[in-house]
């Protein structure tokens, strides 16, 4: 189950509506028996009885409402559960509400909850604590704290009828049922000991040892009671326990994103997700299982290379310019990136990029509308002298690419393919990586750029080459294929030697000294 349908949705609703039927038949009152047992019954799912007696911690005098993707993976009877899920979503209070459900409705069973740490698990104890003093039950509990472990009882009664022969009469007494608990523990031997009716881990993706925790202490707690258990956790890549028992056929399987809860947004996302590497917007955003390789360029080295400025080429040109195509190929789009070379320190030759513009056309554009139209208009402007070379991604986009290379040169500029094949372009990334990492490349901040950035993923084939991919199929590397073309056309040995002047930000205001040029931002 990986997506919220709608469905779901209204399967949720009905939940809610079913228990207000019956607060307004005040059926729980009704002399009709047949009434009062179905009040009962729907009180067995979590999901009415949180909506019943759970007021929301964010709007407490609401009642709790599950979100639907909750009330699914909470109502599973299957003995092995598991829940990959981003932040955010209501992981731990859905955790808490299960356990509070589960230990009240039945007497004399016991509930662990495992958290990464102890403070962790005491933070859901006291989780738990706050929904039970903000609820409608009428409870008895008392609470238990060792150095390993904090505990929750329920003292629990029921009403029986006695017939007091003494007197011919029957009276009604309650009667002491067996005490359930609660036990929230760390991740150590701390639960060893216990027959669990119900385990629930948090995050167990993140456990020290996780896989001697959960095969040799936690599972064997319910060999006896043949009692659930349920994981919750984010993903921490391909590897591991979580990973190993997410393709484990006994599991029911849950897959829920950030946007799958209601109350968050795309914007929030597109927020998040502008400060995170590829592995964390995996982990805590799309609760994805990162390949194990790893991602491309960290989350510093994309803020590094990224700088807050117009993404457009200056008005006046003062140096030859290089353009790099990136041809739209089945669903991707074609990118434009344009840049200048820049000499560094007393070397003969350029080792630093600086990007002016990158240009995303939308889908569909034709590739003569971006020749005899954009490029032609483009040169026009500027100068076919100020135009040192164009290139483009010579690999897979079919013989009609070559009518270009005839455009371009009757324009009188030079034109270089660039073979994008597994050989090469792992020199080309190569060469980008190292850019990366030392800061000699600069470009314009753009949100899709920076998004596409960030899902770089690399490997290493048997042959040693270093190969750069999306990590998913609808994922698009349009912009950095342009990028690390681009690089690749300006920064190799057998390009000459490239000097000029930037134009400053004052018109008619010149910087001879390049590499001391603050409006380059890349001395």
């Amino acid at each position: 189950m990986e997506k919220v349908t709608p469905e779901m949705v209204q399967a949720t609703k009905d939940k809610f509506a079913s228990w207000d039927k019956v607060i307004e038949e005040n059926a729980l009152e009704s002399p009709d028996s047949s009434k009062v047992n179905e009040a009962y019954r729907l009180l067995s799912d979590p999901t009415i009885y949180a909506y019943a007696f759970f007021k929301d911690p964010r709007k407490t005098t609401e009642p709790f409402r599950m979100y639907p993707y909750q009330d699914r993976i909470l109502n599973d009877p299957n003995k092995r559960i598991i829940f990959v899920a981003a932040n955010q979503i209501g992981k731990s209070i859905a955790l808490c509400l299960k356990a509070s459900h589960f230990a009240i409705t039945h007497p004399g069973k016991t509930v662990v909850m495992v958290s990464k740490t102890f403070p962790q698990s005491k933070d859901l104890l006291l989780q738990i604590k706050g929904l039970l003093r903000n609820s409608e039950l009428d409870y008895k509990f008392d609470i238990g704290e060792t150095e390993t472990k904090t505990e929750i009882y329920f003292k629990q009664y029921e009403e029986v009828e006695v017939y007091d022969e003494s007197l011919g009469k029957t009276f009604t007494q309650q009667k002491e049922l067996p005490q359930s608990r609660i036990i929230c523990v760390p991740a150590t031997e701390a639960a060893l000991g216990y027959a669990v009716d119900l385990l629930l881990i948090d995050e167990l993706a993140f456990y020290e040892d996780g896989k001697y925790i959960y095969d040799q202490v936690l599972e064997p707690r319910t060999f006896f009671t043949k009692g659930q258990i349920i994981v919750f956790s984010n993903p921490n890549g391909a590897q591991g326990i979580f990973w190993e028992l997410w393709r484990d056929t006994r599991f029911s399987k849950y897959r829920f994103n950030f946007l799958d809860c209601p109350s968050n947004t795309e914007e929030e996302l597109k927020e998040l997700m502008k400060r995170k590497t590829r592995e964390q917007i995996d982990s805590t955003l799309l609760a994805e299982f990162t390949s194990p390789e790893g991602g491309f360029l960290t989350l510093q080295e994309r803020k590094n290379m990224q700088e807050e400025r117009p993404n457009v080429l200056p008005a006046v040109i003062t140096r030859p310019i290089y353009i790099f195509f990136d041809w739209a190929k089945s669903m991707d789009r074609t990118v434009r990136t344009i840049g200048i070379p820049v000499k560094g320190g007393d070397e003969d030759w350029a080792d630093k990029v600086y990007v002016y513009e990158m240009k995303e056309y939308p889908e569909g554009t034709p590739y003569t509308d971006i020749v005899d139209k954009d490029l032609k208009n483009l040169i026009k402007t500027i100068g076919g002298a100020n135009v040192a070379m164009v290139g483009w991604d010579n690999t897979g986009v079919g013989r009609g690419i070559e009518d270009f290379v005839k455009r371009v040169e009757q324009l009188g500029i030079m034109a270089m393919p660039v073979d994008f094949g597994l050989e090469n372009k792992s020199r080309i990334y190569t060469l980008f990586k190292l850019l990366a990492e030392n800061g000699r490349i600069k470009i314009p901040y753009v949100e899709e750029c920076d998004l596409q950035l960030s899902k770089l993923i690399f490997q290493k084939t048997t042959k040693g080459y270093l190969q750069v991919h999306h990590g998913k199929e609808k994922d698009r590397d349009d912009f950095p294929d342009s990028l690390a073309g681009l690089c690749s056309l300006m920064i190799q040995p057998d390009n000459p030697p490239i000097t000029a002047t930037i134009i400053g930000e004052e018109e008619g205001e010149e910087d001879e000294d390049i590499m001391e040029d603050d409006s380059l931002g890349i001395a």
